[in-house]
């Protein structure tokens, strides 16, 4: 039976440690290390890990930006943010960023077992309190994408396919400020203001569909 290796980055060691005897009484799940900073866990951790358990609100490097770090490092490391922070714009930069699990730090005890094998059996779990905000948010971006016209949703899957603006224009044979045009159109009617809000809706869309 797999063991599944798990790291923790905490800067509270009370919580820290807390977490690990929490962790390491559940069955497939070691956790021998914590670090109080994600600086010193890319720069000093060397072996293998599974599981990252992630705060956001930390010295010297918030968790947020240390997740493409980290995943840079660990490519199939699987990020579960534990944290505070529960306002939807964190939740989704978290999960942009390449994290597959949130938990609000005050419901850890009750759902960490579930986190924990859900995101090694099926790759994401959120608590119920994160998943409720995040699809609450996409549902109002889906009202929106369907008043989208059939030429702003296809500028709209060009973006969301990774292309640029002359990428778009090349594959929907139009101009450049055509595709322009439609993507004021397209952050207007779904009261967005960036690709990475774009995107976003297709993460939460993903992740509701999985």
């Amino acid at each position: 039976m797999k063991t599944y290796r798990v790291v923790i980055i905490e800067d509270d060691a009370e919580f820290a440690e807390l977490q690990m005897r929490i962790v390491n009484e559940i069955s497939q799940f070691d956790c021998e290390k914590y670090y109080v900073n994600a600086l010193d866990f890319i720069s000093q951790h060397q072996d293998e890990v599974d599981i990252l358990l992630l705060d956001i609100i930390l010295p010297q490097l918030d968790g947020i930006k240390a997740i493409p770090m980290i995943l840079a490092k660990y490519p199939k490391v699987s990020i579960i943010v534990n944290s505070i922070r529960d306002d939807t714009e964190t939740i989704l930069e978290a999960l942009r960023q390449g994290a597959v699990g949130y938990i609000d730090k005050q419901d850890f005890v009750q759902y960490i077992e579930k986190v924990l094998f859900s995101v090694m059996d099926e790759g994401a779990f959120m608590t119920p309190k994160i998943a409720k905000k995040v699809f609450n948010f996409f549902q109002v971006k889906k009202n929106h994408l369907e008043n989208l016209t059939e030429r702003e949703t296809q500028v709209a899957h060009g973006i969301i396919d990774g292309l640029s603006y002359k990428l778009v224009a090349d594959r929907l044979g139009i101009s450049i400020d055509t595709v322009r045009m439609n993507i004021r159109n397209i952050y207007k009617k779904m009261n967005i203001h960036s690709k990475s809000e774009l995107i976003s809706y297709v993460v939460g869309q993903q992740y509701k569909n999985r």
